[in-house]
């Protein structure tokens, strides 16, 4: 439960939220003055301002009807205040996980990217494998049969020199 103290804490944090809003006649000076600020500031920096924008933007109708209700009468002032904002801190919530996801799909869908681009070099170094075990394979099988016949014609070749040195010796044993 609520004490009362932290429940006043709540309320006068909400109030003071509530008041660091920009109000609807400040939108024309506001708006000039921070697409100046919004070109020289840094993307994260961009990023937070238009989170903020977008945050108390459409808020601004209900704290023109909050202000002219706080000139009329100010019993209803503090509640409606509570109610928005409490509104208002929903509202951010829903702005930052509208931001967030949207970072989140970029960031998912550059990762995708980097996946298909990483399975293309697979794939094609894979078949530059391929293709080297394969040209190997005919070497080796080209070296085998080229060793084949080299034993084939150096048995040829020594075949006639001993049939040859035999029948030599064999007429000198003779004669």
């Amino acid at each position: 439960m609520d004490t009362p103290n932290s429940s006043l804490s709540q309320e006068k944090e909400g109030d003071q939220q509530i008041s660091e809003l920009p109000t609807l006649n400040d939108k024309g000076n506001s708006q000039e003055a921070s697409d100046h600020v919004y070109l020289s500031l840094s993307p994260s920096q961009q990023e937070a301002e238009t989170r903020r924008i977008l945050a108390t933007e459409p808020l601004q109708p209900v704290l023109k009807v909050l202000a002219d209700l706080e000139r009329d009468n100010s019993n209803f002032t503090f509640p409606a205040a509570r109610l928005v904002g409490l509104y208002r801190r929903v509202w951010e919530s829903c702005v930052y996980k509208h931001f967030d996801g949207e970072k989140l799909e970029q960031n998912n869908q550059i990762l995708k990217e980097a996946g298909v681009h990483l399975k293309h070099e697979r794939d094609s170094l894979q078949i530059l494998h391929d293709k080297q075990q394969s040209q190997l394979h005919f070497f080796e099988q080209a070296l085998e049969s080229s060793r084949e016949r080299l034993t084939s014609v150096l048995a040829d070749w020594d075949y006639p020199v001993r049939h040859h040195l035999s029948g030599i010796s064999e007429i000198a044993r003779r004669g």
